[in-house]
């Protein structure tokens, strides 16, 4: 079985600041973190990042565009 922080299988587009959000909440709240808020995503050429906190931890899910597959990153303060 996946690690629900590793990976997504989702095959869906990702085109827009706010579905980036969308999906990087959904990611978080589906791997059990609770009060998650989203940053403002940016999108380099190859992934949407977007940085996130919970009350476990700050987090960047890394989303790829075209597939809406993503990776969490725990984000080192």
């Amino acid at each position: 079985m996946p690690d629900p922080l590793t990976t997504r299988d989702d095959t869906t587009e990702i085109r827009t600041k706010e579905e980036a959000a969308v999906l990087a909440y959904d990611t978080l709240t589906d791997a059990g973190h609770e009060s998650v808020a989203t940053s403002m995503p940016h999108r380099t050429r190859s992934t949407w990042i977007v940085p996130a906190t919970s009350d476990d931890g700050t987090w960047r899910v890394h989303i790829d565009p075209r597939t809406g597959k993503t990776r969490v990153v725990e984000a080192r303060t």
